[in-house]
């Protein structure tokens, strides 16, 4: 089907991408890889007069990892992100980990990490891993700027706390503390090509002599949009990670869930692979603390 829309632009600055946001308001889409926007567009599923495309503004495409934290450009494609050295062997190694697991390749030469979030579907891979590395959006509009954790930005299916006029630029990323590693499932029926039926992220951090100081779980697609289970990382916090303390999680996670059936899984099921997927990952992260 042919898309429609009246005007497209390209602009190569933040304060001309601005302008035009502001200019032509809620009948206007921001895009920057297009994989979610221009199937939704030809679908006639979307109609907006004008078109803004953010891809060539230089410093969305960032991506700059220091000791104390990395900040990751909105535009930056996931196919890039998932092998980008720096990332792969930075303590936020999950965030490129997560990025591989989107779709095929050719939706991840396109794809990016801001557009994947943006469009905030309770099943989005990298988002988890954003979650469990306590991110913030950084974001600028009209108004100027602001940072938004991770956990805030969003509403439901489809809906972010972004106002009219808001672009993200970029995401936060603060140190995690020594000895600590994460974790990332995705479960689908084939492979990252689907839409998860479960996804699942655990960051660990342990002191020395094994205690968890630092616990992060977030789950994907069951609920309305990504959560963070803030009753398993209290309960992990300042226990050792026998093998009954992660049993104990697991099922207090599976139990603090209540999703729903749909044509990729029953709500029934989808629990019980939160008490598998959170058992599992816990232990493959503490194995990357080794």
């Amino acid at each position: 089907m042919v898309m429609k829309f009246e005007k497209y632009f390209r602009p190569k600055t933040l304060d001309e991408a601005i302008k035009l946001v502001q200019e032509f308001g809620s009948d206007c889409k921001i895009v920057a890889g297009g994989t979610d926007v221009v199937i939704r567009l030809k679908a006639h599923m979307l109609r907006v007069k004008a078109i803004v495309d953010i891809s060539a503004i230089p410093e969305l495409k960032n991506v700059e990892i220091g000791t104390d934290k990395a900040v990751i450009g909105a535009t930056h494609d996931l196919m890039s992100l998932s092998r980008d050295p720096s990332l792969c062997k930075s303590q936020w190694e999950i965030i490129a980990e997560c990025a591989g697991h989107v779709s095929s390749t050719q939706i991840r030469n396109r794809a990016t990490l801001g557009g994947n979030n943006c469009n905030a579907s309770p099943s989005a891979d990298t988002t988890p891993g954003l979650l469990i590395s306590d991110a913030v959006v950084n974001v600028i509009g009209p108004n100027g700027k602001r940072d938004i954790p991770i956990e805030d930005f969003f509403v439901g299916p489809g809906k972010t706390v972004l106002e009219q006029g808001e672009i993200v630029v970029s995401f936060t990323l603060p140190a995690q503390g020594d000895r600590c590693a994460a974790a990332y499932y995705k479960h689908a029926i084939r492979g990252d090509t689907d839409i998860s039926i479960v996804c699942v992220g655990v960051r660990i951090g342990l002191d020395a002599d094994g205690t968890v100081n630092k616990a992060r779980i977030a789950l994907g697609a069951v609920a309305p949009k990504p959560i963070r289970a803030h009753a398993v990382e209290d309960l992990l916090v300042g226990k050792k990670l026998t093998d009954d303390v992660i049993e104990q999680a697991a099922r207090l996670a599976e139990q603090s869930v209540t999703p729903i059936s749909d044509q990729r899984a029953s709500a029934e099921y989808r629990k019980e692979m939160v008490y598998v997927y959170v058992k599992h990952m816990i232990r493959e992260a503490v194995a990357k603390i080794g």
